[in-house]
């Protein structure tokens, strides 16, 4: 049997009860994909807790914690908000349902944007499933799935670095994009809804589905609070369209201008929504944007020019003139334009993003759409035998199943050692100590276990709300951070001599990245992957070490460091206390432990040795 790929005229905007079928199946799936970690883990550590299973999860959800997201993160702070009601304000509850709801809506929001664009069941499971993994099937860069040397982004790297080795953005991943918690999770509703709405617009003449109306004007309207990396493409298309719709059909614009208008009053009031420091919208565009014309060399942008060359070139000769023709056309460039704007524009803002979250998804349904709208002007049609196209169906969910518990091995040890350290913690009175974190990596997905229950010394959670300013370009050398005394502290309580916090932050600086360098430098000057491999002030990283140390030294000889213990003052770490050396400065005296999957955190009490700190001999 065959199925045609296409179809010649627009379908009821109501689902059959067999895609209703379909799509839920399909949803259902990736649903359950997301759920899954977190009921293994709680079967491993025989209690349910959430699973985290991504970077910057726990900084984020902290962050809707403590009410402190940007207005870009809104949306996603709503949908959590919902979430956390209908849990009986169970966080564990919350993110565990966040990973079948969030995954399952979006699951279903692309099913129906191919829905519009193709007619056999087959092809929009197939299609539907590609959109919602296209990330991480496509990108070369997840490498819970691209694990083979001769097939990821490292070989891609090297080919193109044959050309200049600065032209692939670092944007490598251990997670399925749709599995992130909360985003991209909840903005891939939004873009595939947007998309497929438009598609509707761009087949259905004149007004006639209110329900697809209302939806758009919503959609759109959304989309400014929605995850940056992924809607503001999604604005940008929708934008281009509105011109051909007003060209075309001047009533079918009118949902779509009037989504635009409200995208504009929702940019407006977010200004109110966003709080002061870096993690403001303006904070973030500061730290984060540098100054490039190097284009961007990555599949999406070899597949966009291809794509865009060879569809821009039919619709010429052929004198194609339809709407979804131009929508197909907007969707197949816009990678090409989001990563190599700069070669016009001077300005770059996180290559690596783009690539990560929307670029591959925007891209296939545009190709999707472009062939939808090239098979019917030839005799012959493009069809496949269903059979071939379960088959890959299939595919796609074993390929993302073997991933999935990939990923969960990856993670597994990082949450082990977060369960262990708040049983630990649960056996003494810590609400009152200052807390330091052997493994600081571990900070903000602690303060989300505990509600931020404790007063953790060092973590990383307040360095991503408020940056750390870049250097002036002029500068020979960093100024102190904001953010040193902490780290002073850190290293003091954790036994870190001058010496080998030297050591430590030479070395950081030569892999141009690293935990302590995000405590006294900007993203953009110390972290490769914020300027995409372009920008890192090495030199200038390096002249700020022996300042820094000295400061250092300061604090160690000041009685800053005996404030410390004016409170009770506790060290978790992983070693035993059989592993414990007995420090010139610091008394470590084990208080208890706790344990989870094999791992065992140890609580020490931490006191002066010193006199000069009260210390009695």
């Amino acid at each position: 049997m065959e199925v045609d790929v296409t179809k010649n005229c627009p379908l009821p905007c109501a689902w059959s009860r067999a895609d209703l079928l379909a799509a839920g199946l399909v949803a259902t799936f990736v649903g359950m994909l997301g759920l899954w970690p977190h009921l293994q883990f709680a079967r491993e550590i025989g209690e349910f807790r959430y699973f985290h299973g991504a970077y910057d999860e726990d900084t984020y959800v902290l962050s809707w914690l403590l009410g402190t997201l940007r207005s870009t993160r809104a949306l996603s702070g709503f949908a959590l908000s919902i979430l956390y009601r209908v849990c009986g304000s169970s966080l564990d509850a919350t993110l565990a349902a966040s990973d079948f709801v969030f995954p399952f809506l979006a699951s279903c929001a692309a099913y129906f944007a191919v829905s519009q664009v193709v007619s056999s069941r087959s092809v929009r499971v197939l299609a539907a499933l590609m959109l919602v993994f296209a990330n991480d099937l496509f990108s070369l860069g997840n490498l819970i799935l691209w694990t083979s040397d001769p097939f990821n982004i490292s070989r891609f790297s090297q080919i193109v670095g044959l050309v200049h080795p600065k032209l692939v953005p670092s944007y490598e991943t251990s997670f399925l994009a749709v599995l992130r918690t909360p985003e991209p999770q909840v903005s891939f509703v939004l873009m595939f809804l947007s998309l497929g709405l438009l598609a509707r617009f761009a087949v259905v003449i004149g007004i006639r589905e209110r329900a697809a109306l209302v939806a758009a004007v919503i959609t759109i309207s959304l989309l400014p609070i929605g995850y940056t990396f992924v809607t503001l493409p999604v604005a940008a298309i929708a934008g281009g369209f509105l011109l051909v719709q007003g060209y075309f059909r001047q009533l079918s614009a009118i949902p779509i201008a009037a989504g635009l208008l409200g995208a504009a009053l929702v940019s407006l009031s977010a200004v109110y929504w966003d709080h002061a420091g870096g993690q403001t919208t303006t904070g973030m565009l500061a730290g984060l944007t540098y100054p490039t014309r190097l284009p961007i060399i990555t599949p999406a942008v070899i597949g966009s020019l291809a794509f865009s060359i060879s569809f821009g070139f039919w619709m010429i000769m052929r004198g194609c003139r339809e709407p979804l023709a131009f929508l197909a056309f907007g969707c197949v460039v816009m990678p090409l334009v989001l990563s190599n704007q700069q070669i016009v524009s001077g300005v770059m803002f996180s290559a690596r993003d783009w690539e990560r979250t929307v670029s591959y998804p925007i891209l296939l349904f545009g190709i999707v759409t472009a062939l939808s709208v090239v098979a019917p002007s030839y005799n012959t049609r493009v069809s496949f035998p269903a059979p071939v196209l379960w088959i890959c169906s299939a595919l796609i969910a074993i390929v993302v199943v073997r991933a999935e518990k990939t990923s969960f091995s990856a993670w597994r040890a990082y949450n082990m050692e977060a369960i262990a350290t708040v049983r630990a913690l649960q056996a003494v009175d810590a609400d009152t100590a200052s807390l330091v974190l052997d493994n600081a990596g571990i900070a903000p997905m602690l303060q989300v276990r505990t509600n931020n229950r404790y007063n953790v010394v060092l973590t990383f959670y307040r360095v991503a709300m408020n940056f750390i300013p870049n250097m002036a370009p002029e500068a020979k050398s960093a100024d102190p951070s904001r953010y040193e005394n902490e780290l002073f502290e850190h290293w003091f309580r954790t036994e870190v001599s001058p010496e080998t916090a030297e050591q430590l932050l030479g070395a950081e600086i030569q892999q141009r990245a690293g935990p302590n360098l995000s405590y006294l430098f900007s993203f953009r000057d110390a972290w490769y992957p914020a300027s995409d491999n372009r920008k890192v002030r090495q030199a200038e990283l390096e002249q700020s070490v022996s300042p820094i140390i000295e400061r250092y030294r300061g604090y160690l000889s000041s009685r800053a460091r005996c404030t410390v213990f004016a409170h009770p003052a506790l060290l978790v770490r992983t070693r035993p206390p059989r592993e414990i050396m007995l420090g010139p400065r610091i008394d470590n005296q084990y208080v208890a432990e706790g344990s989870a999957g094999g791992v065992i955190a140890y609580v020490y009490r931490q006191t002066s040795r010193e006199p000069e700190c009260g210390a009695k001999h």
